[in-house]
């Protein structure tokens, strides 16, 4: 025979622990409700300006490339008069995007040919202190050093050739760079550092004519001197 059901007391549900913890937290809930619901509406507020901050910042690159890509198109067939209207529009416009930035040394690269240098060593430092691209960072602290040394200004050229070899990855490249370090350094009155610099070119690009000679021909200008 079956027994009957046992019927559970109210005060042993009050007394269960797990019931009395989840009455707890209803009740907690009912008193804080509108904190709570503040709380929510604030974090969803908060993921709606992220996302529309994301998607503005998609669309500023996504325009700073288009622009960028017309100036392009414009050096390509040397028109920088045009290509000029384009880059400053990308660097004005969109700064805080890699295209933007890299406006600013391909405009530093135009005033520097036309002997401008003033105005290009603006736009080449703001590349140099600011730019993502390891290929033009190398090339803007190399038209930095020739600039200062220009201007006679040995301390900040020596200052951008050493920082353009953070950026060579090419052995050519960089005994290149070293040797215009070295007569730099002789320049500004450190010979020794001249003698020593060339002598690791050499050594280093032993199997290369073009560079030993190049180098050795900088020894002999400083040897002369």
């Amino acid at each position: 025979m079956l027994k009957p059901k046992r019927k559970i007391l109210r005060q042993e549900i009050e007394q269960d622990p797990f019931i009395e913890k989840m009455f707890s937290i209803k009740n907690h809930f009912e008193l804080h409700k509108k904190k709570y619901l503040r709380s929510i509406a604030g974090f969803a507020g908060t993921l709606l300006i992220i996302s529309l901050l994301l998607k503005s910042q998609s669309t500023n690159a996504n325009n700073a490339s288009i622009t960028l890509n017309k100036a392009m198109v414009f050096m390509a067939q040397k028109d920088n008069l045009n290509a000029m209207i384009f880059l400053q529009e990308a660097n004005d416009n969109y700064s805080n995007t890699d295209a933007g930035l890299d406006a600013a040394y391909y405009l530093g690269k135009i005033h520097f040919d036309r002997e401008d240098y003033l105005v290009s060593e603006n736009y080449l430092k703001d590349y140099a202190n600011n730019g993502n691209n390891k290929l033009l960072l190398g090339a803007s602290c190399q038209l930095l050093a020739d600039i200062y040394k220009i201007n006679n200004d040995l301390e900040n050229a020596i200052k951008y050739q050493k920082l353009q070899l953070k950026y060579i990855n090419s052995k050519v490249d960089k005994a290149y760079a070293n040797i215009n370090l070295a007569k730099l350094s002789f320049k500004n009155g450190d010979k020794q550092s001249a003698q020593r610099l060339i002598k690791q070119v050499i050594n280093e690009n032993s199997d290369n004519f073009d560079i030993v000679q190049f180098a050795e021909q900088a020894n002999g200008e400083i040897l002369v001197k």
